[in-house]
């Protein structure tokens, strides 16, 4: 693998366009006999025409109208299922694995012209919670016109907190994804895919998902694994930090900003164990040199010397 660029190493926020990047939709319009490449392309003049209408309209209606008018001969009842259940087409092999690895070093997020239960469906499929996601129901236009992608880019950057230039968007498309985003400051990387563009100007192009998870990894020298391990002679103590580190201390880690998780849990032996994740090498020492002192000053404080305190850093999932 190539080096990673090293402005990967600063991404905070990856989203991704959904059907043809992550769900094979090119494969999943053969349910409505969309198989050739000429009725791939009437399909999708009659889906744009409908999308670049005054007149809004649900996705769910775009697709019944551009499925009738390529293949006028199926039946209403199967055009009808297949809008309604879009989002339950089968995901690419690498599209689950790479989100799930991903969720530990980034926020994850999705922008995708579709109506909000089809991503609902997604989610189901994927098996990941998104940290963002925009679906063109919720603002009521489509990738790839200016009033979506204005929109979309605002409310990303409100939702997740992340700046542009720490923001990576990845797709499979240049119109509809990678040149409207480079254009807003968004990173970019192009990932091959079937009925994909071939090779677009990106920041970034990728074979695979796995690709970019090695990437994003190798980059970041993470996710970082930061656990401190704490033990008390005393059980009346033990449950006085208990409830204080559940109160104070994980919601504090939280809240700051490359934290991926944070829990509290305790060994057979009483040891408690605080176990925060960090997205990478930078964020683990953005916390060591701006927040450490504090929290262990704070345990000091409430427990003095009650509290014996180990603490070990660990690279977790180096490869996906």
């Amino acid at each position: 693998m190539a080096a990673p660029p090293p402005w990967l190493a600063d991404i905070q926020l990856i989203t991704f366009d959904c059907f043809g990047t992550l769900l094979n939709w090119r494969a999943a319009l053969e349910q409505v006999e969309i198989r050739s490449r000429e009725d791939f392309e009437q399909f999708e003049r009659e889906s744009l025409r409908m999308q670049e209408a005054d007149n809004w309209v649900r996705y769910t209606e775009v697709l019944k109208s551009a499925i009738s008018k390529t293949k006028p001969n199926l039946r209403p009842a199967i055009i009808g299922l297949f809008a309604d259940d879009f989002g339950r087409m089968a995901a690419f092999p690498d599209s689950a694995r790479a989100l799930a690895v991903l969720r530990d070093a980034v926020k994850v997020g999705v922008l995708s012209n579709c109506d909000a239960n089809h991503q609902l469906d997604v989610i189901s499929t994927l098996r990941v919670p998104w940290d963002v996601c925009i679906t063109s129901q919720e603002i009521r236009a489509y990738k790839p016109s200016d009033r979506a992608w204005d929109a979309m880019v605002r409310i990303g950057i409100a939702r997740s907190a992340a700046t542009r230039d720490a923001w990576l968007h990845v797709s499979a498309f240049a119109r509809y994804d990678l040149l409207p985003a480079k254009a807003r400051g968004l990173k970019t990387c192009h990932v091959q895919r079937p009925g994909g563009d071939e090779r677009p100007a990106a920041d970034l192009a990728v074979a695979s998902l796995d690709e970019l998870v090695e990437q994003v990894l190798a980059a970041k020298q993470g996710p970082l694994l930061y656990e401190v391990e704490s033990t008390c002679a005393d059980a009346s103590v033990a449950e006085r930090l208990r409830a204080w580190l559940q109160a104070e201390q994980l919601p504090a880690l939280r809240r700051i900003p490359g934290v991926r998780g944070a829990q509290l849990v305790e060994r057979e032996d009483g040891v408690l164990v605080e176990q925060y994740v960090f997205g990478g090498r930078h964020e683990y020492q953005n916390y060591v040199a701006s927040y450490a002192a504090e929290h262990r000053a704070a345990v000091r404080d409430v427990f003095e010397r009650s509290v014996d305190r180990q603490v070990r850093v660990s690279v977790i999932r180096a490869r996906a």
